[in-house]
Order: C-alpha cells, then structure tokens, then sequence
C-alpha cells in the first residue's frame, strides 16, 4: 500500500509542468489578517450566507452575490464591502446596509432588483 501511494505521487508529480511548481513556490505567502479582520470577514459573511438564505432577499440579488462568490475571493468582497459602506458613511453593524453594500459591489445596480414592500 505505502509502495502504491509513493508511485502514485511521483506520477502525479511528473503530470504537474515545472513551471506551474515554480509558479507556485514565487507566489508570496499572504500576510496574516489581524483578529478585527478575521472578525469583520466573518460578520460579513454571515449576512452573505443569511441573505442567500432569506426569502426576504430578491432573487437577482442572491443570483448577483452567488455568482460574485464565485469569480471573486471572499476577501476582496468583503474589502469592497466595507470600502463602500465607509465612502457612504453607512453602519456596518446594520446588515441590510452590509447586504446593500455587498449586492453593489457584486453588480447589482439600483432598479435592478425590486424594491422591498
């Protein structure tokens, strides 16, 4: 068994091109975030996964931040998220402004989604 899985990696290894491995080995580690940003991301995405959840949430907004989760990392939402509520003075503690904030930063645009009743 031991024999199979040494084989098996040194076959995978060859599959992998020498210049992905060096790719790999010069990207820079990502600085460590501090606990307030741990803290901020995680609140941030607990209003992310509520909003994917709530049937209060128009389903051009959930489709918008779906897609969004997708072809962008978390943290650059969330970093987008935060920039904006800040530029436009909003409560980052009030998460339908996080939700809003977050919506636009993922594309949705003012009239695209229905208007809450």
């Amino acid at each position: 068994m031991a024999r199979l899985s040494i084989l098996l990696a040194c076959a995978l290894a060859g599959a992998i091109p020498a210049s992905a491995l060096a790719q790999a080995k010069s990207t820079p580690p990502a600085a460590v975030p501090s606990k307030a940003e741990i803290d901020r991301a995680a609140s941030n995405f607990r209003v992310f996964l509520s909003a994917l959840q709530s049937d209060k949430i128009p389903e051009v907004v959930k489709s918008a931040l779906f897609a969004c989760i997708y072809a962008n990392t978390f943290s650059q939402i969330s970093t987008n998220t935060d920039k904006l509520l800040t530029d436009r003075k909003l409560d980052k503690a009030d998460h339908n402004h996080v939700i809003s904030a977050m919506a636009a930063v993922c594309g949705v645009r003012p009239g695209q989604a229905p208007a809450k009743k």
